[in-house]
């Protein structure tokens, strides 16, 4: 198919609108801004500090990159199967997490309201239909899940880190400050052990939906 096919493909047309799902709402969430003034850096440092902000531009990435025209080094990229459903593992935990854990921490105003609805429902629900429904899959080697967890595992080292130095925590079940280190690494493990369950069941989906499509 030629290059102009291609753009009106569904396939590039709905992983435009995931991007936009995503940065529309990472954009908002940012607008709505701390309950206190906080000097712009320090901000800015925090917002990105959540798992679900940093999650949400991850797949803005990818969701750009495989909407683009074929040929592009991008598009290479956020077409391996394995990157595909690494994100869509990560951006599922988000929306678990925060409707089993988190639904009080919205940010007030419609801004924030509209901010939170795209970055926990609409941009993983829209990045998880196109893994789904559009591919590519199939070729994830046995340990991948393994190497996934490199991001979930950095992101908790990077936050007692963060809030060893600064005493500042994104979520409430990672504040050491209120919880001591024992507890707080206890839950770490938990949601370790989640991420990895979730990992290969991914895994074995998109194996199933790679035969399928053979």
């Amino acid at each position: 198919m030629g290059a102009t096919g291609e753009l009106m493909s569904p396939a590039r047309f709905f992983h435009l609108l995931v991007a936009l799902a995503a940065l529309a709402g990472i954009v908002l969430s940012f607008a709505a801004g701390p309950p206190v003034p906080t000097p712009i850096g320090l901000r800015t440092l925090r917002f990105f500090s959540f798992f679900t902000i940093s999650t949400n531009a991850l797949v803005a990435w990818a969701a750009i990159g495989r909407a683009l025209p074929p040929g592009r080094h991008w598009r290479a990229l956020a077409t391996r199967p394995s990157m595909r459903t690494a994100i869509a593992l990560y951006i599922l935990v988000v929306a678990l997490i925060f409707h089993l854990l988190l639904s009080d921490m919205v940010r007030p105003g419609l801004s924030g309201w509209l901010g939170n609805m795209l970055v926990h429902q609409a941009a993983p629900a829209g990045w998880l239909l196109c893994w789904f429904a559009f591919g590519p899959h199939g070729g994830i080697d046995a340990r991948a899940p393994l190497r996934w967890m490199a991001y979930p595992l950095l992101y908790g080292a990077w936050t007692l880190a963060h809030g060893a130095l600064l005493g500042w925590y994104p979520y409430p079940f990672m504040n050491v400050a209120s919880h001591g280190y024992p507890a707080v690494l206890r839950t770490m493990a938990l949601m370790a052990l989640l991420f990895l369950a979730i990992a290969y069941a991914l895994r074995w989906v998109d194996g199933r939906l790679a035969r399928r499509a053979a």
